[in-house]
């Protein structure tokens, strides 16, 4: 990767640096990340991530918040997302020109997707990505979408998902296994009190 060109512009940068920026700011957790089936309107982490985000939006004053997409119980391997289809609607529409999520994960957890947004769409609809966590904003530091790391992360953020997937369908098939045990001992224990 080293050498590519970033699609952003460089010379963006050093124009019109009073720039306004309309932000969609993003956010996303998925139902294994969510709080253990605690009945609550919004999780803890999609709390946690707007205070975060809006902290970030105070302290720069060419940041002005559009709107806020949320998809609390997403998964990060589909696109296909309610509040991130509305905001690319909006991106479509050219009411934002900017995207702001916590990390690379927020986006998405999808290897290729990821990288398709943050290579290709975005840059085409001249979008300003910030990803806060992963020191990642495509106007300030073009480059910084196109370094090793950025398709490093989204690898580890797309093999994450693989892996808590694997680890859920193993424990779930780990209760089947428990369960049909339990029934036979269940059984055997009826019909020995009755024939006994």
């Amino acid at each position: 990767m080293a050498g590519r060109k970033s699609k952003y512009s460089s010379e963006n940068s050093n124009i019109n640096k009073a720039k306004i920026w309309s932000v969609a700011v993003y956010i996303r957790l998925s139902q294994e990340d969510s709080d253990n089936g605690e009945e609550k309107s919004e999780s803890n982490s999609i709390t946690s991530q707007k205070t975060l985000l809006n902290e970030f939006i105070e302290e720069h004053d060419d940041l002005i918040v559009y709107d806020i997409y949320v998809d609390d119980g997403y998964t990060g391997t589909d696109f296909d997302r309610p509040g991130f289809q509305r905001l690319l609607e909006d991106m479509r529409k050219g009411n934002i020109n900017c995207v702001l999520v916590k990390d690379l994960s927020r986006l998405g957890r999808n290897y290729i997707e990821v990288g398709n947004y943050i290579e290709q769409i975005f840059p085409l609809f001249n979008i300003r990505f910030i990803a806060i966590n992963d020191s990642v904003d495509s106007f300030k530091n073009p480059t910084s979408t196109n370094t090793i790391l950025v398709p490093f992360k989204n690898l580890i953020n797309d093999e994450y998902c693989r892996d808590t997937s694997i680890k859920i369908r193993s424990a779930l098939n780990g209760r089947k296994k428990k369960r049909r045990v339990c029934r036979s001992i269940s059984i055997l224990w009826v019909y020995k009190r009755f024939n006994g």
